[in-house]
């Protein structure tokens, strides 16, 4: 009998593995898309491609991250309709479809439209794939199961940084090799489209739609027998427990009250924080910045594969820390330690000039800002905003929220390349080093410790400090 559970647990585990993977190509062509341009738009910017000005490169990035704006409000909603699985399929078919249409567009326009397109999808993914992950993985696998989406985004950067280099040094002398690069999303596009109909539903979106039956068998295929029946057991009182809490759920006239406003406030400036920390603009244009730094395009291209690498390395770190430091400790010591670094590149630019190590020592102080910034400010920020949201106003809020980090990811996708080339590389960064001050002081006055706190305690945190009506005292 104990062999027999072993085995079924043996199975059940192996099969988790394969729905995380699979489910997990949409972290990774989120990934993939929004880091494709790093090493591709040097030969889309050439006369006999596109010819992109400065201007043009920004708009071609950002174009999806701002439909990932957009991507990750509707998202949602469309997913509650239709259900995980036929979602995450149709995105499957979009990242595949569109990403190859990206690798053929005749001009910059086409290209942009397509990138925006791809954006919706990269933010419907990332919306879907990890709630999918949590409503399918046992309570004691979750936490790996959701933190796998992180580590996949980051690897699909990582994975794009190596294929970029070896496509540019093996074959840059054909300019167009950048519609290879570009199309390239199109594969783990198809693994998850195709991959998903072996995929099974969510059994809490099939309670949610009284197909009970179907429930408990995706849940005899993920579960031992015993558990399955006791999970839909629960999974039904929960759901009755939630129609009775319907009547009172929150809408957008709820966000007219102060205290609410503030919490949105602060989950949007820790989105507006991270960004304009300036992450993107090395995972978007590292090729660039280590051009601009000193390198010739084809090193900067094998170079740049090493910010993949340290993206994930500050993805694991951050895994294993944030759980263990407080929230509020690590915003802040990852802003200092972040400026410190943007602070130190931008000086060894302006005053070491040309000299035969510059680039060498940018490139190694921007490889600890990446470990530092992804093992901070990337973990904590999507963690404090699932947090500081009362339950009720959770999901419309965390939706604004991220819209609002998306927004502020565009901008900085848009603005980077004009910027470098009207007022240089060490001024950028000088700018991004002040919003990081900035941030830390937003911190300081505005962001409670939520370690350890009940979810009660930060709302009492909030109605404390800005709701008039509000008799309770804060614990916090």
């Amino acid at each position: 009998m104990q062999n027999s559970d072993v085995k079924s647990k043996n199975e059940h585990s192996g099969y988790l593995t394969l729905v995380s993977w699979i489910t997990g190509m949409g972290s990774l062509l989120f990934g993939y898309n929004t880091a494709v341009v790093n090493g591709a738009l040097g030969f889309m910017a050439k006369p006999s491609q596109l010819g992109l000005s400065p201007w043009a490169q920004g708009v071609v990035s950002s174009g999806l991250t701002l439909g990932a704006a957009f991507g990750a409000v509707f998202g949602g909603p469309i997913s509650d309709k239709i259900g995980r699985k036929k979602m995450l399929i149709w995105l499957g078919v979009i990242f595949t479809i569109f990403g190859v249409g990206c690798g053929l567009a005749p001009n910059t326009g086409t290209l942009i439209t397509f990138r925006f397109i791809l954006g919706l999808a990269v933010g419907a993914a990332s919306g879907t794939v990890p709630v999918y992950l949590a409503e399918i993985a046992p309570a004691a696998r979750r936490g790996r199961m959701v933190s796998m989406n992180q580590f996949l985004i980051v690897f699909g950067q990582f994975l794009v940084f190596g294929i970029n280099a070896l496509l540019g040094n093996l074959f840059g002398s054909n300019a167009g090799i950048w519609r290879v690069m570009v199309s390239l999303a199109s594969i783990p596009g198809i693994a998850l489209w195709i991959g998903m109909y072996a995929m099974p539903e969510s059994p809490r979106w099939l309670t949610s739609k009284n197909k009970f039956a179907e429930a408990l068998k995706v849940l005899y295929r993920i579960r031992s027998k015993a558990q399955a029946e006791l999970e839909l057991e629960e999974i039904k009182a929960n759901n009755k427990k939630e129609e009775e809490e319907q009547e009172q759920a929150a809408s957008f006239r709820d966000f007219k009250q102060n205290w609410i406003i503030q919490i949105c406030i602060t989950g949007g400036m820790l989105g507006v924080i991270q960004q304009f920390a300036g992450i993107n603009s090395i995972m978007y244009y590292g090729s660039q910045v280590l051009v601009n730094a000193g390198f010739g395009s084809n090193a900067a291209l094998i170079a740049n594969v090493a910010n993949g690498v340290f993206s994930c390395i500050g993805a694991i770190v951050g895994m294993y820390t944030v759980d263990k430091l407080g929230r509020k400790k690590l915003e802040l010591t990852g802003l200092i330690f972040c400026g410190i670094a943007l602070v130190t590149v931008g000086l060894i630019k302006t005053y070491a000039g040309t000299a035969s190590w510059t680039p060498y020592a940018i490139m190694i102080i921007i490889l600890v800002y990446i470990v530092i910034d992804q093992g901070t400010l990337g973990p904590v920020t999507w963690l404090l905003n699932s947090e500081i949201f009362p339950n009720r106003y959770r999901g419309l809020g965390t939706g604004i929220t991220i819209f609002t980090l998306w927004i502020a990811n565009f901008f900085v996708g848009l603005l980077f390349p004009p910027l470098m080339a009207a007022i240089g590389l060490a001024n950028v960064f000088y700018i991004f080093a002040a919003c990081c001050l900035l941030g830390a002081w937003f911190v300081v006055v505005r962001v409670p410790e939520t370690k350890g706190v009940n979810l009660e305690d930060i709302e009492s945190f909030f109605r404390s400090r800005y709701d008039k009506n509000y008799t309770g005292e804060s614990k916090i």
